[in-house]
């Protein structure tokens, strides 16, 4: 049997889930984890990205299915050849993605390993609600004895009936620090920005912010606003083109296309005020919105996941109804005529990322969930050794 020294300096977790790119919420907070976890823990990955765009992602062809049984063979391999202590898996919450993590979960399960799941959205109890038979079997068996990690408070609940509360963790995400110094002061030539920074798709409500630009517009023509990412469907893409043509001029509205770290980075740095009036239903804790909050911004935004948690209305930014392009731009408009409260909930956000959304905290508190579950699992071993004398 191992020693306390040696079980605490040689822990061997097998990590699984992508990197990057393409650049979202999971791949993103995977890399963060292979950079970032603590001395004494020894990493093995299992890479599970699929490099085609992001439009690629939930869709169902053969070359999905041929990479997941790649995948799970190579878990399999690596789950005999490493010996870790250790499995932690990303995931999902919908039917045959979640089928593709039990390639992961039930071997990791059958091994007798402690096992860890990260919860990186808000959807997962409507997905198992929704469940009948043997498919809500399946998620039962998959996730037996296993230990949770989620993003906030309103979602421990995600897990009840499957997994006893005090083995589900509350982690928030944690983000790299995009303020650069200087950055919020602004020439007499500056430009009033809004910024929108993530995935271009109805669900995250890049129309409704859209269709509220002419709301202002009406109000004040010394306001820009910049849309960042991907676009998800093509034909969206061209459905936001036809609709600017109605409304607004061209040159107050930018689309830049897909950011990496240092573009990001500069467009959050020359913005005024983030929005990201989401309802995706699958929304967790925008690492968009983490990233804005490091910058000193304002966040306009609504209630999904576990976002009113992280963006305190009326303190650094507003929540409002979503669907409701009156809303944003009425918020808009309140921080575009003071620049004090602006100001204000701006440095609101960079002081509450700094308590709770950087990378060391984010690392260190998931280090902490994944070290106790070793920890439990070797005394539930010894005490059911002891039980055998």
């Amino acid at each position: 049997m191992r020693s306390e020294q040696q079980l605490h300096l040689n822990r061997r977790i097998l990590i699984v889930g992508p990197s990057p790119p393409p650049f979202n919420g999971m791949s993103v907070m995977t890399q963060v984890l292979l950079h970032n976890l603590g001395e004494g823990i020894h990493l093995i990955h299992l890479d599970t990205a699929d490099r085609r765009d992001i439009s690629n992602i939930g869709k169902l062809d053969l070359l999905n299915v041929l990479l997941a049984l790649w995948h799970g063979l190579k878990f399999i391999y690596l789950l005999i050849v490493e010996h870790p202590d250790l499995v932690y898996v990303p995931i999902s919450q919908a039917t045959l993605p979640f089928l593709r993590d039990c390639l992961f979960l039930l071997p990791t399960r059958l091994l007798r390993k402690p096992l860890v799941v990260h919860l990186h959205g808000g959807h997962f109890s409507t997905f198992y609600s929704a469940q009948k038979g043997v498919m809500a079997w399946i998620i039962r068996r998959a996730l037996e004895n296993a230990n949770a990690i989620v993003l906030g408070q309103a979602l421990v609940s995600a897990f009840d009936g499957i997994i006893p509360r005090h083995r589900v963790q509350v982690v928030p995400n944690g983000v790299s620090d995009c303020l650069e110094p200087g950055a919020r002061e602004r020439s007499s030539d500056h430009c009033f920005t809004v910024l929108y920074l993530s995935l271009l798709a109805s669900e995250k409500g890049v129309f409704d912010f859209l269709r509220a630009i002419p709301l202002i517009v009406r109000e004040t023509q010394s306001c820009r606003f910049v849309f960042a990412g991907e676009w998800y469907r093509r034909e969206e893409r061209q459905e936001a083109v036809e609709l600017i043509r109605t409304f607004a001029p061209m040159s107050c509205i930018d689309f830049v296309g897909s950011a990496g770290p240092s573009a990001k980075a500069e467009l959050l740095n020359s913005a005024d005020v983030f929005v990201l009036p989401t309802y995706y239903p699958y929304e967790g804790q925008p690492c968009a919105i983490l990233e804005a909050m490091s910058a000193g911004l304002p966040i306009i935004t609504t209630n999904a996941g576990c976002i009113a948690e992280t963006v305190i209305h009326g303190l650094n930014g507003f929540i409002v109804e979503q669907k409701n392009p009156g809303a944003i731009a009425e918020s808009i408009l309140l921080l575009y005529r003071d620049p004090m409260r602006r100001a204000k909930m701006g440095a609101a956000s960079r002081e509450r990322f700094l308590a709770n959304y950087t990378i060391d905290r984010f690392s260190d508190r998931v280090a902490q969930v994944l070290t106790e579950a070793i920890d439990r699992d070797v005394i539930t071993d010894q005490a059911r050794e002891s039980s055998l004398f």
